[in-house]
C-alpha cells in the first residue's frame, strides 16, 4: 500500500514530505516516527484514511 507522511508545523501546516510503500498500517507507522528528528510532528495518510499523528516526545 502507499502512504503519505505529512510534516507538521508548530502552527499545525501540514505538507508531504514523504511516500511509504508498505504492507501494513504498522509498518508504515514505525518508519514514520524516524521522520520525528526532523519535524515535531507527522501524520501518515492511505488515500483519505489518516492512520497515524505522531510527535516528538517533549520534556518537561
Amino acid at each position: 500500500m502507499r502512504y503519505v507522511v505529512y510534516a507538521v508545523d508548530s502552527s499545525g501546516v501540514a505538507r508531504a514530505v514523504y511516500e511509504i510503500d508498505s504492507p501494513a498500517d504498522e509498518t508504515a507507522k514505525k518508519r514514520a516516527e524516524k521522520l520525528l528528528d526532523a519535524h515535531p510532528a507527522v501524520e501518515v495518510w492511505n488515500g483519505p484514511r489518516r492512520i497515524a499523528r505522531l510527535a516528538r516526545e517533549t520534556s518537561d
